[in-house]
């Protein structure tokens, strides 16, 4: 059932195109992942040892404008034509992978040390299974997986930025074109997004899970929950509160969001969302009634979500 929910989520993403679907999958993709993050690293990191250093460096990009992360994450996604060296970073790495996988004595050597990696990833998996942890077990086993099929790309058919000329027959660099490749270059712009708000929901989720009774997590252990159990039993009904209003702040933020999608492609390769529709019909194309009617539409999708708040808020008030 998941996985046929998946793969339907998956065609639409691949096939709706359009201002406000893209608005639609901002929503989603942003709301799902900055709140997953920002609650698993405040979870990780709560009562550790490099626990204020750790959350300084995820809060870090807050201090970042939308401009000038735009700015960085364009130079990040940057492609050059294949017979250029490349300057963007994920470009860089991928085109060098696939030297790599092309050179038998590399890859033997990568797949060689994935294989170690691999090694203690299922000796972690075998203790924890001796220990009856399953959050261990799965996670070792479920990082395996990747680390497979890498061991398997490096030996057989190869990864990375390169292919065949068709002309020459040799091989050369084949760059990703991160920010023009639709529909995937809705997704990379909202790594951005994510990025910077990932340590916005941290933060709040952080002082929420701090102030959750302790009288209850030692009730929970006394009754034999496990960690896991404590945490989606007790912790998450404590919390819930601050994740509605920490989903409420970034659907509201999402919703108005310009910025990046401005800076890294002015709306073009089907990147365009309402705020930045607004804009260019009323100050570039001077269509002032039309980007007043975006505008209104912008405005009557924040409403739905500002009720629902403002309702939570006057029943916590009155409760």
């Amino acid at each position: 059932m998941a996985g046929g929910a998946a793969l339907f989520g998956f065609s639409l993403f691949v096939n709706i195109r359009g201002t406000i679907p893209n608005n639609l999958w901002w929503i989603f993709a942003v709301i799902l992942f900055a709140v997953s993050l920002g609650l698993a690293v405040a979870v990780l990191a709560d009562r550790s040892k490099g626990e204020n250093i750790a959350k300084s460096l995820i809060f870090l990009p807050m201090a970042i404008s939308f401009v000038g992360a735009s700015v960085i994450w364009r130079l990040i996604y940057v492609a050059r034509p294949p017979q250029d060296a490349q300057t963007g970073v994920l470009n860089t790495l991928w085109v060098q992978v696939g030297k790599w996988s092309n050179s038998t004595g590399s890859s033997l050597v990568i797949a060689l040390l994935l294989g170690i990696i691999l090694a203690g990833l299922l000796y972690l998996a075998w203790r924890g299974w001796q220990a009856e942890s399953t959050a261990m077990v799965g996670g070792s086993l479920a990082l395996s997986l990747p680390l497979i099929w890498l061991i398997f790309r490096f030996l057989g058919p190869g990864i990375g930025g390169f292919k065949t000329s068709e002309v020459t027959g040799e091989i050369i660099a084949d760059p990703v074109l991160f920010i023009q490749n639709a529909p995937w270059n809705n997704f990379w712009m909202m790594v951005v997004f994510i990025w910077i708000q990932t340590g916005f929901a941290m933060v709040i989720f952080s002082a929420a899970i701090k102030a959750v009774p302790l009288e209850l997590l030692e009730a929970s252990r006394i009754d034999g929950a496990t960690e896991a159990q404590s945490f989606w039993r007790v912790t998450v009904p404590q919390i819930f509160p601050t994740i509605g209003v920490v989903v409420t702040t970034l659907v509201v933020t999402v919703l108005k969001v310009f910025d990046i999608p401005k800076v890294m492609t002015n709306g073009n390769f089907d990147t365009q969302v309402l705020a930045n529709e607004m804009w260019e019909r009323a100050f570039t194309q001077l269509n002032f009634g039309l980007g007043s009617a975006v505008a209104v539409v912008l405005f009557i999708g924040v409403l739905p979500v500002m009720f629902i708040n403002i309702r939570r808020m006057q029943r916590e008030r009155l409760g």
